[in-house]
């Protein structure tokens, strides 16, 4: 292994190994491509002169910009500007596409029709950029100053608002920028790379026998060029394999293992499918799916050192047959992965003949998952001891299944359990994945009885579902200034938290404690809420529908929302619809963990007396305070709030209902591709209620 210092252009030459060599060595000169790492590298095929972009177009682009380029990024250009990595989630500009920042200004003005002396007012205010790399949505543009270009490796300035006008400096020279982009288009890059956060650095570099002492010693510098950014690079060769570490105040903050192209073995498709699967067990924790990669990158060693499989692993190599060896190689995987997970909590491997405080386990299980106790409990369980795992579990999923709670279980054809807690969904989800490579995932013991009336539920809904679609343009209500003859304006009324991706909508003064979430999943994350409001003199301001924005996408489809539970859709008709019951004039969206944590805080105010009813408690002085900061399109008693609830960072976004008490839908909407693009709740019908004929 050797240790070097990194540039950009150094960077990626190393990533680009195994396809070019674009390498220039000088005599008796000490840059880089001239040490022993060199020929190891690159072998001896070291003149390579492929280049797409020529040193002649370079001169053509800035003599076209009247300017120099600065030496480190006329270099980049030619040596790796064209290469594929550049071009990920943002972008080096062609050479035809490259400019300054006040030409790019001043043709947007002038298709303004804004006069000559304000364009020149407007530029006066600001520096001039010469403008080389963008995000590939045009969020950010980042480019060098104008004055700055005589400079060798002068700093780098990006756009901090969707004009030219507000640049902030990000670093100190070209090199460090263009490694940090190198570095983030890598997600979506063809090279195959694994990601080590600061506390996993330790136990790497010592599983490696990797000295950091040693790392930073950098015995090959690279003298040509001033670097600000600390970037240190171990090379396996034997593994052809680069460790890349990178530093932040004297400390190792995040080292990526970069390979060239993966040499994948017949069971290497099985990979990505339990990492998914551990992923959905695990509540994608990603420390436990990066240690899973790694163990499955070397598995063959993983089992030299894993005492629990080493004796599977001679069975390997005993065997004969090719497909015996593959599918056996699988089984082992997946025992591999059941183990880990077991070892970090995620499962619970359990003999046929457990005792019952082992099976009780499966609590700590939830907990690690995010499921409360006051959800599943498993305390709540008459469970006699002499029974086995299989009564025990029937009885959970029995009790449990009423809140979307399983027992669920990996069957690996022996005498041994492996279960874990489950809701409807991630089991299907689990299950199709463990089909492709003949893992057998199911519930354990839930009757045939209640599978049926899943069965029947879902082919139900299947028959209708259609004809429960939205016939409305939902998102038109937050994107045309009138819908019919009424005004409409949008309300942005902050975010909300959905850490779990199960969403539900109810009235938050009635059941908000007992709202059932609905089968449709959402991304997790933190989203914007908007409310489209009809405005009228005549009925005064009125809330119509409220969105959870997923993304900008355009819906073309509009799913009911639907929780499971709804009954006689093939008797329903085409006006009719399922949603949630209004009784004290007002609507909310929140996650399941929201809900969850919201019923624990009710719970603590009623335990110390001051829990009477949720209006008086928590939400009247909310909408209140809601009004005078926000008063537009709101009563003096408030419409709309964002609760936080106290001591978490979860939300429940609360607003008014419409016409205040009814009974509202709820839809998802999904765009071309299928992609779920926002969530809505629809209280009013703007064309049909506010008409001529419906007032008649």
């Amino acid at each position: 292994m050797e240790r070097y210092n990194l540039s950009a252009e150094h960077l990626v030459k190393l990533l680009y190994r195994k396809k070019i060599n674009r390498v220039t060595t000088t005599p008796n000169s000490e840059n880089f491509f001239n040490s022993p790492v060199f020929t190891k590298v690159f072998g001896n095929n070291s003149v390579n002169n492929n280049y797409k972009i020529s040193w002649e177009e370079i001169n053509r682009t800035e003599i076209r910009l009247k300017t120099n380029f600065p030496k480190v990024l006329r270099r980049y250009y030619h040596e790796c500007g064209d290469l594929e990595i550049n071009s990920c989630f943002s972008s080096i500009l062609n050479l035809d596409e490259i400019g300054f920042s006040h030409t790019w200004e001043r043709e947007a003005l002038e298709d303004d029709e804004v006069s000559n002396d304000e364009i020149e007012k407007a530029l006066e205010k600001t520096d001039n950029f010469l403008i080389f790399w963008t995000e590939n949505q045009g969020v950010w543009n980042a480019g060098i100053k104008k004055e700055d270009l005589a400079l060798e490796n002068p700093p780098v300035y990006m756009t901090t608002n969707d004009d030219l006008y507000s640049w902030e400096k990000v670093t100190d020279d070209i090199d460090t920028f263009i490694i940090l982009q190198i570095l983030d288009n890598l997600q979506s890059s063809e090279f195959y790379f694994l990601t080590f956060d600061s506390e996993e650095i330790d136990s790497l570099l010592s599983d490696k026998k990797i000295s950091k002492d040693e790392l930073l010693k950098n015995p090959f510098g690279i003298k040509e060029r001033n670097l600000k950014f600390p970037t240190y690079s171990i090379y396996d060769y034997e593994g052809d394999k680069i460790y890349i570490f990178q530093m932040k105040d004297d400390k190792f903050e995040k080292c990526l293992l970069i390979k060239p192209s993966v040499k994948k073995d017949e069971t290497s498709y099985a990979d990505k499918i339990l990492l998914k699967i551990a992923g959905i067990l695990s509540a994608n924790d990603r420390k436990i799916i990066k240690k899973l990669e790694l163990i499955f990158e070397d598995f063959r060693n993983y089992l030299r050192n894993d005492i629990n499989l080493r004796y599977i692993n001679d069975e390997i190599n005993n065997l004969s047959d090719k497909e015996k060896i593959k599918f056996k190689k699988i089984e082992l995987k997946i025992v591999a992965m059941i183990l880990f997970l077991s070892e970090n909590g995620y499962i619970c491997y359990l003999d046929w003949k457990c005792e019952l405080e082992d099976f009780q386990m499966i609590s700590d299980v939830m907990k690690k998952v995010g499921i409360a106790e006051n959800i599943c409990n498993i305390e709540d369980l008459n469970l006699d001891e002499d029974d086995d795992i299989e009564i025990w579990s029937e009885e959970f999923n029995k009790v449990f299944s009423k809140k979307d709670i399983f027992i669920g279980n990996i069957n690996t054809s022996s005498d041994s359990y492996s279960i874990f807690p489950v809701n409807k969904e991630n089991l299907k989800k689990l299950k199709e994945l463990g089909n492709r490579i003949g893992m057998k995932i199911d519930f354990l013991n839930y009757s045939e009885g209640e599978k049926n009336m899943e069965k029947n539920w879902q082919e139900m809904y299947e028959r209708n579902k259609e004809k429960f679609r939205c016939k409305i343009d939902l998102e038109s209500y937050f994107t045309e200034k009138k819908i019919g003859e009424m005004e409409i304006d949008t309300l942005d009324i902050g975010e909300v938290n959905l850490p779990t991706g199960e969403i539900l909508a109810c009235d938050p003064l009635v059941e908000l404690g007992e709202a059932k979430t609905f089968l449709q999943k959402t991304p997790v994350g933190k989203f914007p809420v908007k409310i489209a409001v009809v405005l009228s003199e005549d009925y005064g301001n009125r809330y119509a529908c409220v969105k959870v924005e997923f993304n900008k996408n355009k819906p073309v489809v509009y799913e009911l929302a639907v929780t499971g539970n709804e009954k006689e859709m093939d008797e329903a008709g085409e006006d009719e619809f399922y949603g949630f019951g209004v009784d004290a004039g007002m609507g909310c969206v929140a996650d399941k963990k929201s809900q969850d944590e919201y019923s624990k805080y009710w719970k603590k105010l009623e335990e110390e007396g001051n829990a009477d009813n949720p209006y008086d408690d928590i939400f009247e002085e909310l909408l209140e305070e809601s009004f005078k900061k926000f008063p537009k399109y709101q009563r003096d008693c408030g419409d709309w709030a964002n609760f936080i609830i106290p001591d978490t960072d979860l939300n429940i976004p609360v607003f008014a209902s419409g016409w205040g008490d009814g009974y509202y839908p709820c839809y998802f909407g999904y765009d071309e591709k299928g992609e779920l693009c926002g969530f809505y709740i629809h209280f009013i019908d703007i064309e049909k209620e506010y008409s001529d004929e419906e007032e008649e």
